[in-house]
Parts: structure tokens; sequence; C-alpha cells
């Protein structure tokens, strides 16, 4: 199985263990909260996530290299609108669902474009933007 299928059958498996949530016209006086519903389904998702988590082949990171960011860590500089860091629930998912394992103290940018001059956000020099403008992983500070 390759992994574009292996991506696909665990977002399937994910997806059908989704509470199904139906709005009705008279809704319930005292509902209960359904807080856990999403950690429960987190649970489920991480190890299967976590069995297709590794650290980015070299063909994924970024091939425009900077020189602004040669002597930072070799990436490419980026205008990003904001950064997470890498224990940020939706930056862990959505890495892991692109094979990503990150570490927690990794910055991570994110709606990130090339458009430097003009930049609105923060410059960030990012190690991989396979991913961009969604994220832009493994960044520093310029």
């Amino acid at each position: 199985m390759r992994l574009p299928q292996m991506l696909a059958a665990a977002a399937a498996a994910v997806l059908s263990a989704a509470p199904t949530v139906v709005a009705t016209p008279h809704p319930h006086p005292h509902p209960q909260p359904e807080a856990a519903a999403m950690p429960g389904l987190l649970s489920v998702a991480d190890p299967v996530l976590d069995l297709l988590a590794m650290p980015p082949p070299e063909m994924l990171r970024t091939t425009r290299r900077s020189p602004e960011c040669a002597a930072i860590n070799g990436g490419e500089l980026q205008c990003c609108r904001g950064t997470m860091a890498g224990d940020v629930q939706l930056v862990v998912w959505l890495a892991k669902l692109y094979g990503y394992k990150l570490n927690p103290n990794d910055i991570n940018g994110v709606n990130c474009d090339g458009e430097i001059a003009t930049c609105p956000g923060v410059k960030v020099c990012c190690q991989v933007t396979a991913l961009s403008p969604l994220l832009s992983l493994w960044c520093q500070d310029s």
C-alpha cells in the first residue's frame, strides 16, 4: 500500500469514527457537554498518524534556499501571517497527516508566501515549504 493510499485509509477511519450531530427543532432543555467526543477521536487518530509520521524526506524540503537563510537553517525566506509552536494540536495533527514528526519547540508558519518586500507578517526561514501557503514547517526567525 502506498503512502497516499495509507493516508486516505487513515483519514477515512478518523472520519468514520466522528460522531454524527443532528439538529432538532426542539433542543434538549439540559444538554450534556460533548467535550470528550473530540479527545476520544484524537486518541484514536493520533496512534494511527504516529505510524505514518517520520522526519521529512530530503525531496520534500525546499529547493529554493534563500541566501538570507544560509547561516540560520538553510531554508527558504517566507513571509508568514502567523506562527505557531510545534505542539499546537492543529499543527501537530496536520503535520502527522502529511507524514511529518515535529519537535514541540519548532516554529511553524501559517499562510506563508514569498512576498518579502511587502511582508505584513513575520519573516522566517523555513526548511519545509511543500505545504505552503497552509503551513511552512521547521522555521526560525530570520
